[in-house]
């Protein structure tokens, strides 16, 4: 990912809890032809100690899976909030339209996780990460044993060490801050991604 500068976010965390808010990402790979495949799929961050682990599945009738043999190398991406800037916005003239947006790009090696206890605990963890919240949660433990059965006969989980991350906080920071807060204040009232607009002020830029 093209990454200047001053876009650029180091922060480990940060990228992580991106992630961890925006958790439906494309995983991509090359082919033996060298042509790009790729899935959309939710995925569970796991820290465990000091690496970081991407967890996710997919259906097995879905061919990406055979590349998950723990070499091939993988790139997950992450989009966070984003939207159209328009110059009418800033204070100073002779500007031009842009895109503001934040994204995390992700790269490892995707392997298959093969204990059936842990490939379950898995799905349990990524459901109940989604289910949290909601006054009557639904529970893998729901399910008849047969139905459960069908379902991770289904499915291939996997799971991806981070071996590099790349952040990408495109907010306007090369911008004087009287046009930025401009633009942060034609968001708002023009109906934009409010999470973006919170994003693109100055005191905010590591959020």
């Amino acid at each position: 990912m093209y990454v200047p500068p001053r876009f650029a976010q180091t922060d480990r965390d940060q990228c992580l809890a991106l992630i961890e808010r925006e958790p439906f990402g494309l995983l991509a790979t090359a082919g033996d032809d060298g042509v790009p495949f790729a899935t959309h799929l939710p995925f569970l961050v796991e820290r465990r100690g000091d690496e970081a682990v991407l967890v996710g599945h997919v259906a097995r009738a879905n061919p990406h899976w055979k590349a998950f043999d723990g070499a091939r190398k993988a790139l997950a991406v992450f989009q966070g909030p984003h939207g159209y800037i328009s110059p009418a916005w800033y204070a100073t003239s002779a500007k031009v339209p842009t895109w503001n947006y934040i994204a995390v790009h992700v790269y490892g090696a995707p392997r298959i996780v093969d204990d059936a206890g842990a490939a379950c605990k898995a799905i349990a963890a990524l459901t109940a990460r989604f289910e949290t919240g909601r006054p009557d949660p639904w529970e893998m433990s729901s399910l008849p044993e047969r139905e459960a059965d069908k379902l991770f006969t289904a499915l291939v989980v996997f799971e991806m060490p981070v071996v590099r991350l790349e952040g990408k906080w495109k907010l306007g920071q090369h911008m004087a801050e009287e046009d930025r807060l401009g633009a942060v204040a034609g968001l708002t009232r023009e109906g934009g991604d409010v999470a973006l607009a919170d994003a693109m002020k100055p005191e905010r830029e590591t959020v």
